[in-house]
């Protein structure tokens, strides 16, 4: 029998947090390949066949392509669940989440099944799993003598997440929104589940950090408690691991963990939101990071493509987080430039007929040239579907909409006035009375009552007769009751055209450059406090007494614009020439490192705040979620409640506070 579990990463852990310099994603790739690939081929050198569970899946391909896995000898990867051939004259590697299904399946590999009556694979083994194993699941792999006996390494190698960017990472949890929502307190097995999962986040990281959360969010406070024991353990269990901060390892201060609860903010998520990677997601139909547009082809004509957004794509890296204006105007001047380029200049300017080309014509000579092909394709993709989002936005009338959204969510109009609430209610009115898509419908009666506080009662009933929406989308929205958020307002009854004064749930960027991105997310705010050590201990508490900080980080500001609509041009412009690759930015981070995770899902614009204060502060932060989530999906989190959650409790009984 192998070791009882190899957790142990002091030596290849330093090594990978010095050089990658905190980047998720190569960590975790670097994890995969040093404690899973490597050290199975250190003792087995031949061709080998990995099974993976979907979770593991998930984990693999969000950092590795197949050709990585070529070169590391595994020549097939197999799906646990499906049926699968026979490989009698070779090993296995296993990746699996650490569940009772995915033992259960595996010990099944390796027992006399239907017409089988052998193992499905060779006498080497290899079982590694995301996190940590529990005991009974061991005992379950110990009793299964046939599994035993060609078991040649077993380990934990502490990957149950998806790095998903450099530092934002999510847990693939969308489905346990109800759960957690409607059992804040606990504690249940989707709060021990993201407590777990959060220790194997702070295992590759090297981060033993403080822990903090929100006062007024339950399920933050019951999820930290169990953190902290969760990784307490791990640390007394993993003697030769290491973390930033110890006696030895004093290059930065120990780190800090922030909680928080979708509840406590539950506008963001659905508010338009008119930044590329924010459209993408919302406008567009996208899985997971895969979309399909249409393509040009070599002999003329169109044909639909499916491509991937991800962290290997620079130049979505780049514009994901500017305004669809700024996105169109760099792509555009971008290929100019190529087009203006020597080479562009001394293609033919003129067709058969005499006549100068159009840009289209010369861009579409350029990408016939093999040192233009996959630059041109690739700024061709993003104009295609940067235009595509602008259709959508222009067919559904979302810069009105969006405009009042704007109003109701800050509490101003695009010139600073502060209207009444009758006043936009009105307007709201006539949006429904307009709209025919019921979905469109429910996300704007959501924002209205949510950025409000809840509405009169006869003014909300009177706007669910106007929406005129089906039964199950009024028990939708009175879902947020069972959020914590009130439909109704506390206000005294008065008529439906009186005269209150219109609320505001989150604060205006006074100066935006953009009428429609007035709102500032709750969470920029709040990222923006914790760099610069100003979160409130009373509103923000610690599990244990925090430190006092031994210096101050301050941000270096930001930059003042004029505000322009969506129509006019982008205020800056790329001056990058199209034949200078643009040399990345290197940010010299210093002091401790913050993680800050949401619980209930995270929005791309919550996403953007992190990559914004990242860039303006240079402080190390990390953004973590249950999930991250478009408009669409949140909306249909909110429907969930409606069938409850899993109330079991954790077996381990009712939570206790516990003590380092």
């Amino acid at each position: 029998m192998p070791p009882r579990r190899n957790t142990s990463k002091a030596g290849a852990a330093s090594t990978r947090a010095r050089e990658n310099n905190g980047d998720l994603r190569s960590l975790v790739q670097q994890r995969l390949v040093e404690d899973v690939l490597q050290k199975t081929h250190a003792k087995h050198d031949g061709w080998m066949v990995m099974v993976v569970d979907p979770p593991a899946m998930r984990v693999i391909s969000s950092v590795m392509g197949m050709y990585d896995l070529m070169e590391s000898k595994v020549t097939l990867v197999e799906d646990l669940v499906k049926k699968r051939a026979s490989f009698h004259d070779m090993g296995a590697i296993y990746l699996l989440s650490a569940t009772s299904r995915s033992v259960d399946r595996l010990c099944r590999d390796y027992m006399p099944e239907g017409d089988r009556e052998g193992p499905l694979y060779g006498n080497a083994c290899f079982v590694y799993f995301l996190g940590k194993l529990p005991d009974k699941l061991l005992s379950q792999m110990k009793s299964c003598k046939p599994l035993i006996k060609r078991i040649k390494g077993l380990g934990e190698i502490n990957v149950d997440f998806l790095a998903k960017e450099a530092r934002a990472f999510h847990f693939d949890m969308g489905p346990a929104f109800a759960d957690l929502m409607l059992n804040p307190e606990g504690p249940t097995k989707a709060h021990a589940m993201v407590a777990a999962k959060l220790v194997t986040v702070c295992a590759t990281l090297n981060e033993y950090p403080h822990i903090r959360y929100r006062a007024s969010s339950k399920v933050s406070e019951s999820i930290a408690q169990i953190f902290h024991k969760k990784m307490n353990d791990f640390v007394g269990s993993s003697a030769d691991w290491w973390y930033y901060g110890d006696p030895k390892h004093t290059s930065r201060e120990r780190g800090q963990i922030l909680l928080l609860g979708r509840t406590d903010d539950a506008l963001s998520p659905l508010m338009h939101e008119f930044t590329y990677q924010a459209m993408v997601n919302d406008l567009l139909p996208m899985k997971d990071d895969q979309i399909t547009y249409s393509a040009d082809k070599e002999g003329g004509g169109k044909q639909d493509k499916d491509v991937l957004l991800n962290e290997k794509d620079e130049i979505w890296v780049e514009l994901r987080g500017q305004h669809i204006a700024a996105v169109i105007q760099t792509l555009s001047a971008r290929i100019r430039d190529v087009v203006n380029s020597k080479t562009g200049s001394a293609l033919n300017q003129t067709d058969s007929s005499g006549k100068p080309i159009s840009m289209s014509q010369m861009a579409s000579a350029l990408k016939a040239l093999p040192e233009y092909k996959e630059l041109m394709s690739k700024l061709s993709m993003h104009m295609t579907i940067a235009h595509r989002c602008m259709e959508v936005l222009n067919k559904k009338g979302l810069m009105d909409l969006s405009d009042l959204e704007q109003t109701l969510a800050t509490g101003t109009d695009d010139n600073g006035s502060s209207p009444k609430l009758p006043a936009l209610i009105q307007q709201v009115d006539d949006e429904l009375s307009n709209m025919s898509d019921p979905k469109a419908k429910l996300r704007l009666l959501l924002i209205l009552i949510v950025s409000q506080k809840g509405l009169q009662e006869n003014v909300r009933d009177r706007l669910l007769e106007v929406a005129q929406l089906s039964s199950s989308d009024k028990k939708n929205l009175m879902n947020l009751e069972k959020m914590g958020i009130s439909t109704v307002s506390e206000e005294k009854k008065t008529s439906f055209f009186g005269g209150q004064k219109l609320a505001s749930s989150g604060r205006g960027q006074a100066e935006s450059e953009y009428a429609a991105s007035r709102y500032i997310t709750d969470i920029k705010v709040v990222l923006e406090n914790m760099a610069n050590n100003l979160l409130d201990i009373e509103e923000y508490p610690s599990v244990m007494p925090m430190p006092m900080p031994k210096s101050t980080s301050s941000g270096k500001g930001g930059k003042t614009s004029s505000r322009r609509s969506l129509a006019q041009s982008a205020r800056k412009s790329s001056g990058t020439s199209w034949a200078k690759k643009e040399q990345k930015k290197v940010i010299n981070y210093t002091g401790h490192r913050n993680i800050v995770f949401m619980i209930g899902g995270m929005c791309f614009s919550e996403l953007r705040a992190f990559h914004e204060v990242l860039e303006s502060t240079g402080v190390e932060i990390y953004a973590g979620s249950t999930s991250f989530d478009n408009p669409s999906r949140f909306v249909k989190n909110v429907s969930s409640l409606s069938k409850g959650g899993d109330s079991k409790k954790s077996p381990k009984g009712p939570r206790k506070k516990v003590r380092e």
